[in-house]
């Protein structure tokens, strides 16, 4: 098949939603499938550095405008979750409107069979591609998520009205821009996520979870004793923001440390790093938690394999892929009960604690370190369950691509059926048709 994969945002170096379409393109080149790509320009070096000379040049980029540029300043003024929702998604949506002029020409000249769009995950999310020239497929999509009841009150009336007008807006410019409405497919992680789509779409809904991981990439560390008298580490990576709960792990973690024994690696960046920075001294926790900052890749699997435990206190997390390669390493899991770290995990590799309170939160995730601290087997057992539990239940990024790329051959074929004239076009474009590599298709 020609593909069109069209994402804002595709690397591997951001957050883990930028990931999921460069896994895509890597998998699907692997398979023999012909893939072009349309993203934003802020990804070309990175891209440019991590794809062939020949992948490279199949890829086209669309830069920001000055209203983009505007929104984006005055986006700062509000709380992160209203920048998110509604400045950010009227960003997007501008971003979208001039790529959409560019995949139109881009399925035309290089026969397109199919357009993929994997991101961004969230449905509510607003697509403006359609009737693009070719059956366009969208997803896999998570999210639409709500914080557990108990923590609800973290977003304050404000950000919770405007959370929720910005949902109720969603389902009408969904009529006014039908790339949801007018998809071949649709792509959902669960059930839940298919509640959430938008009313009189028409495309045929398949499952595929949303996250994976590369199981070659994130090879397993080996079954080696560890040292007895090296503390026991434990390691969160994320951004940091409210949501994830990082403030909530640093206080549970701090009985463990006080008790010495213990070391908590927090890997990441963002709106509250320095809070969080403060939070260790105050508490006096500075031995003991340690602030690495954002990583690469190599130095991050290279701490990953070093540690002992993965962590995660996220209340918001419709995925896990930081969750999933770390059970890829051999790590067991300490999580929440509640969203991806309960749906990507197995009762044999993770304690999960039940958010009903914050104090019940906090007490449950001192008492599952305390617990893995403790017991040497236990983390072993758990740590061989957590690999195993990934390639039995499908969760490597191979086994997902080939699900995934099924799905564009049905919507492929279905429009084949449907227009036999599009069904007998010529297969090849003349090299003389491909624009330079750095330019853009105008």
């Amino acid at each position: 098949m020609r593909i069109l994969l069209i994402a804002e945002n595709i690397s591997l170096h951001l957050s883990g939603e930028t990931l999921l379409p460069h896994c895509y393109i890597e998998k699907f080149i692997e398979r023999g499938e012909d893939v072009y790509v349309l993203c934003h320009e802020r990804v070309r070096e990175s891209l440019r550095d991590e794809l062939t000379v020949e992948q490279f040049g199949k890829v086209r980029f669309v830069g920001d405008t000055h209203l983009q540029k505007a929104l984006f300043r005055l986006g700062r003024y509000f709380p992160y979750r209203i920048e998110d929702l509604i400045f950010n998604q009227l960003i997007q949506l501008v971003t979208q409107w001039r790529m959409r002029r560019m995949a139109r020409r881009m399925v035309a000249q290089f026969d397109i069979d199919v357009v993929f769009q994997p991101a961004p995950i969230a449905p509510r999310t607003i697509s403006l591609m359609f009737a693009l020239g070719a059956p366009v497929v969208i997803g896999p999509m998570s999210g639409g998520m709500n914080l557990p009841p108990a923590f609800r009150r973290m977003d304050g009336m404000f950000v919770r009205m405007a959370i929720g007008a910005a949902r109720w807006g969603a389902g009408i410019m969904h009529w006014i821009f039908p790339g949801k409405l007018r998809a071949a497919a649709l792509i959902v992680a669960n059930e839940q996520t298919r509640t959430l789509l938008p009313w009189g779409y028409r495309g045929r809904v398949h499952q595929v979870m949303e996250s994976a991981v590369d199981l070659d990439r994130w090879k397993a560390r080996p079954d080696v004793p560890r040292d007895p008298d090296a503390p026991v580490a434990f390691i969160f990576c994320g951004r940091f923001v409210d949501w994830k709960g990082i403030r909530l792990l640093v206080h549970a973690f701090a009985p463990l440390a006080r008790a010495g024994g213990a070391v908590l690696h927090l890997v990441g960046d963002g709106e509250l790093y320095d809070e969080i920075a403060q939070q260790i001294t105050r508490e006096g926790l500075g031995r003991h938690v340690r602030l690495h900052g954002r990583l690469d890749r190599d130095r991050y699997q290279a701490l990953l394999r070093q540690s002992d435990v993965y962590v995660t206190s996220s209340l918001r997390e419709c995925g896990g892929m930081a969750m999933m390669e770390a059970m890829a390493v051999g790590l067991p899991v300490i999580g929440l009960k509640w969203g991806g770290a309960e749906q990507y995990s197995s009762p044999d590799c993770a304690l999960l604690v039940n958010p009903v309170t914050q104090d019940m939160l906090i007490s449950g995730l001192t008492e599952a370190m305390r617990r893995l601290t403790l017991s040497p087997a236990l983390r072993r057992t758990m740590g061989l369950a957590a690999r195993a539990h990934l390639e039995q239940a499908g969760h490597g990024w191979v086994a997902k691509a080939d699900q995934v790329l099924a799905i564009l051959d049905e919507a492929a074929q279905a429009e084949n059926r449907a227009s036999p004239r599009r069904a007998v076009k010529a297969r090849q474009c003349p090299p003389s048709a491909l624009p330079a590599a750095h330019g853009t298709v105008r």
